[in-house]
């Protein structure tokens, strides 16, 4: 099929996901994802080999709106209660699915420790929305807990890249001299912004997308997780955009509006229907039951001792979005053929259905949570 095709019959694939996922209510993360899937399986489109770039760099801005969406001064006034939740969150599952997938099914450590991950992480691509839609971001409640996704977030994507990426002098030194840079690369944009003020070519903004693109090269260049690299490099232009909310908007509307459906159909687009066997079936139904079941003791075991009513049942859930990083993780394992094909399609299962699963019963629960109730939740 040729190019022009292909692009035409993959956008509008993409759009019609988006005005399903309106029409229901629903994320839209998953039914790109799901689109892919059916394009992948039903439609005759070819490998799709120029999606590649758009759906790298769409990982990247999501990785980097990450970064900006974290509030370091929120993060050190809710410290050790963020770090407790997060922590619980993370290794419970991490924990327990390690020891089945090595113990029980016999996968190799590499491979049990990539699966650990894939299924432990916390979207916080969803779960801020999700608060903000519950009206708890302006309550302390949702504070600690947005504070404690980010936590989820940051310990999976260090725990990856110091397993699979490993550390080693020539890392660590353009590691240090990468955070010097990022230090003062805001700073360098002001200054150029301000030069180039008042012309029509968008400049900012493509300030801010070849920082994008060169995240993926030094990725590549000393083999440092890219995902990791774009969420610290959204955490020290936070303030810069703080100060610009136009070109942040810019931006956010580039991402998630063109470049993240592509990651997220590309991603469902790797699943070939034609390799589900009882064994990606078995594996879906063990893992997906262990993955949930441990994330929501996890977190609802930390959360209880600091919320009452309902909030800490809805941590459970919300800390049972697991899409981005969790995709992120399972499509490494299997460039890296730390996993099978089998083993990535079940992980993919897992990572939707966990998530839909989650995102249904939220819905049922309370929309509203007075504010009277969450001021004082606080026990300790």
């Amino acid at each position: 099929m040729k190019l022009q095709t292909e692009s035409l019959v993959v956008s509008i694939l993409i759009i019609l996901a988006g005005i399903a996922a309106l029409e229901i209510g629903f994320s839209s993360s998953i039914l790109e994802i799901l689109t892919g899937v059916f394009a992948s399986n039903f439609l005759k489109l070819g490998d799709l080999s120029w999606i590649e770039f758009l759906s790298n760099l769409g990982l990247l801005g999501l990785m980097f709106f990450a970064g900006l969406e974290t509030d370091p001064e929120l993060v050190r006034k809710n410290l050790l209660k963020s770090l407790f939740i997060g922590f619980c969150s993370y290794f419970f599952p991490l924990v327990s699915i390690f020891y089945v997938t090595h113990y029980i099914l016999g996968y190799p450590f590499e491979a049990s420790l990539l699966i650990g991950i894939a299924l432990s992480t916390t979207s916080l691509a969803l779960v801020y929305p999700l608060l903000k839609e519950k009206r708890m971001l302006q309550l302390l409640a949702g504070q600690v807990l947005l504070a404690g996704a980010m936590i989820v977030d940051i310990s999976s994507m260090l725990t990856m890249s110091f397993l699979f990426e490993g550390i080693n002098v020539y890392n660590f030194l353009f590691s240090v001299a990468l955070i010097l840079l990022l230090i003062r690369l805001p700073k360098w944009g002001e200054e150029l912004f301000e030069r180039y003020a008042g012309n029509q070519i968008e400049f900012r903004t493509r300030f801010i997308i070849v920082i994008l693109i060169a995240l993926g090269f030094l990725s590549e260049t000393v083999h440092i997780n890219e995902a990791v690299l774009a969420f610290t490099t959204g955490i020290f232009f936070a303030e810069f955009f703080r100060k610009d909310s136009l070109t942040e908007k810019k931006i956010r509307a580039i991402i998630f509006g063109f470049l993240a459906p592509f990651f997220f159909f590309k991603a469902g687009y790797t699943v070939k229907l034609s390799v589900v066997s009882l064994k990606v079936v078995f594996l879906s139904l063990l893992l997906g039951t262990i993955a949930f079941v441990t994330k929501y003791i996890g977190t609802v075991y930390a959360t209880i001792n600091f919320f009452r009513g309902t909030v800490y049942k809805l941590a459970g859930l919300f800390f049972n979005m697991r899409l981005t990083f969790g995709i992120v993780a399972s499509l490494f394992g299997l460039k890296a053929g730390i996993i099978d094909e089998e083993t990535y399609v079940a992980l993919l299962l897992v990572i939707i259905t966990t998530s839909f699963i989650s995102s249904i019963i939220s819905n049922r629960m309370p929309y509203k949570i007075e504010g009277d109730i969450l001021d004082d939740i606080f026990k300790i």
